[in-house]
């Protein structure tokens, strides 16, 4: 008998544990960090798909040092090489989006990637529409192209808040006017 009730006290408190551990992941924030590409070839203004300059090489690198210790699950870039070369120097794949199709990818990362860290690398003119798909405010007024520097920190709470934060990574693009 004094076994069965150890037992049966095992019992409860590894179900109390488990509970208590499926209610913390599960009310895990979203963690999703946006960028634009790093600094893209325009010497042949007619090149398509141009690749990384030297120094986006390095902002990519610089990407990957920033993120270090918060490195994503999931990685999300549009199918160029310029954004996929931003998005090189991480563990986890690579997938591809469509930018033409902002709003119906940021409702699945929503309703499907709760809890995770994500990465999104984009251009000037799809990040801040991605970041108000999602249900954040724009942190800045614009992108323009020359804009690489930036990086944005949305967080998804399970209560349907969204916070927006707005960094810099890398070299410093920009010296802003106190």
């Amino acid at each position: 008998m004094k076994i069965m009730r150890h037992s049966f006290k095992i019992i409860v408190i590894a179900f109390i544990l488990l509970i208590g551990i499926s209610n913390a992941v599960s009310s895990q924030s979203t963690i999703i960090w946006i960028v634009r590409h790093a600094e893209k070839d325009t010497s042949a203004a007619n090149k398509r798909d141009p690749e990384l300059t030297e120094i986006g090489k390095q902002r990519a690198l610089d990407l990957a040092a920033y993120l270090k210790g918060q490195e994503p699950n999931m990685i999300f870039s549009t199918n160029t090489k310029r954004t996929r070369q931003t998005a090189a120097h991480f563990t986890a794949k690579v997938n591809t989006y469509d930018p033409s199709l902002i709003k119906e990818f940021a409702q699945r990362l929503i309703d499907f990637q709760k809890g995770k860290t994500i990465l999104i690398v984009g251009h000037s003119n799809t990040v801040l529409e991605t970041i108000e798909a999602l249900g954040g405010a724009r942190p800045v007024p614009q992108l323009v192209d020359d804009d690489y520097d930036y990086i944005f920190k949305i967080i998804l709470s399970q209560d349907g808040g969204v916070v927006t934060k707005a960094f810099h990574y890398g070299a410093k693009h920009h010296i802003e006017n106190d």
